[in-house]
């Protein structure tokens, strides 16, 4: 690959971390290049079984990369699997003078080979991991796959426990709830090949309250210029249940949605999502549900407060508060 255009960093997770915030926000920096397509998952190719995926799954990430690439990428694309090296370098070669050149997957974080495939491509790279609080995580990403219709279930743990119980399990293969939030050996693979001074852990909370504090400290330590103004007017993946279960359902088991997000004019789809979707009366993480999750991370958030040698129940605080 052109040294030149060759990724010198990486975001590694996680899911419902606010990296899709990030992507946009990221990008809009002078000297930083991202690719068009936000989540490449190149570097988790030898951990993800495609003929295993999902059939939703499946139809988010299909894709003709051929073809996208020839009509010169001009959309900006979420997701896609970007498995061969021709095309994971051309998603490059549109870089010019940017000095931080990278890309965001989350996949990496939770793939274990990741990390090594990373260090083997490029052993200087930075990597940037945003850590949310496992318990919230979790409920995010299942209020996600209920918007998605991903989901049915109207039961949270139980939806949790019954994803933990499948085989196969995996990238694509299942949901991941609970495997997604065990963050210590996940955060640890990168810290013992890259080393804690080309790691910089990001809390998701922090993010949340001060974006333009956070997004600053990743400037400099990509050492680009930490005093460019972000537009935060811009929303992502905000959180928003269908109006009616039934018809999503239907739009996208059929295929129906995913092809008319391709179709309609960028500009026209938050009116097309907001003619499908509401923020209105949200349900909320019921206090026995958090127990049962704070009871299942506790040792792993003990290990990650000493693997990053601070206490972080003070940004987590469920897992201060007794139970009892």
């Amino acid at each position: 690959m052109n040294s030149d255009h060759k990724p010198n960093f990486f975001v590694v997770g996680v899911v419902k971390g606010g990296t899709t915030s990030l992507y946009h926000y990221m990008a809009q920096h002078p000297e930083v290049y991202l690719p068009p397509i936000k989540e490449t998952n190149h570097f988790a190719a030898s951990d993800i079984s495609e003929k295993d995926f999902l059939k939703s799954y499946a139809q988010d990430v299909n894709i003709d990369l051929d073809k996208y690439i020839k009509s010169g990428m001009k959309e900006t694309i979420h997701i896609a699997h970007v498995n061969a090296d021709h095309h994971y370098e051309a998603l490059f070669s549109k870089v010019d003078k940017e000095k931080a050149i990278g890309e965001i997957s989350n996949s990496y974080m939770i793939c274990p080979s990741s990390a090594e495939s990373i260090h083997r491509f490029n052993p200087e790279a930075k990597i940037l991991v945003v850590l949310r609080n496992p318990i919230r995580r979790a409920w995010s990403q299942f209020l996600m796959n209920l918007r998605e219709a991903k989901s049915d279930a109207d039961n949270f743990i139980q939806e949790l426990e019954h994803d933990h119980s499948q085989n196969p399990k995996g990238w694509g293969v299942n949901h991941q709830y609970l495997e997604l939030g065990k963050y210590t050996q996940q955060l640890k693979r990168y810290l013992d090949l890259f080393g804690k001074d080309r790691v910089l852990p990001i809390f998701f909370e922090d993010y949340k309250n001060n974006p333009e504090e956070i997004l600053s400290s990743a400037c400099r330590f990509l050492k680009i210029d930490d005093t460019f103004q972000f537009d935060f007017s811009e929303k992502s993946n905000a959180s928003a249940l269908p109006r009616n279960a039934g018809l999503n359902r239907f739009l996208v088991n059929s295929g129906i949605l995913s092809t008319a997000k391709k179709l309609i004019p960028k500009p026209l789809r938050q009116k097309f999502s907001a003619a499908l979707y509401s923020d209105k009366n949200m349900p909320t993480l019921q206090e026995a549900d958090a127990k049962w999750l704070c009871s299942y991370y506790q040792d792993d958030v003990g290990q990650l407060s000493e693997l990053l040698g601070k206490d972080i129940t003070q940004k987590w605080p469920e897992f201060g508060k007794s139970y009892e």
